[in-house]
């Protein structure tokens, strides 16, 4: 079996105990999507996923989280920032803000207000 590197870095670093969340704050640039594509490729389905076969539908998230995968803009930095600042839960930030908990962490991770290992809450 033959694996690209981004795949193999990929799931070393899942085999290492790192949360998606965490492999993607450490990797801007990369996306769950990317995630699926090397477990994907570790089962040797031969099968990457496209834009056209996705492990998950957007518009089913979407449906309980409308602003999910959705790009964030300088105000919903601050208004994130604030959040935080004022205590909330990720739970509770991730409901105002009507994302994913997973995304919030994300975000929270690469502003830099939490570590990569943060425990949710």
């Amino acid at each position: 079996m033959s694996l690209s590197p981004k795949s193999r870095t990929i799931l070393s670093a899942i085999a290492e105990g790192r949360s998606y969340e965490q492999i993607l704050a450490a990797h801007p640039a990369w996306t769950y999507h990317d995630i699926f594509t090397a477990a994907a490729e570790a089962l040797g389905s031969g099968t990457k996923h496209d834009d056209k076969e996705k492990a998950y539908d957007v518009e089913t998230i979407r449906s309980e989280h409308p602003d999910a995968y959705r790009k964030w803009d300088d105000a919903q930095d601050r208004e994130l920032r604030q959040f935080h600042a004022e205590g909330l839960s990720v739970d509770e930030i991730a409901e105002l803000m009507r994302r994913q908990p997973g995304g919030i962490r994300s975000r929270l991770t690469k502003l830099g207000l939490i570590g990569p290992g943060a425990k949710p809450d």
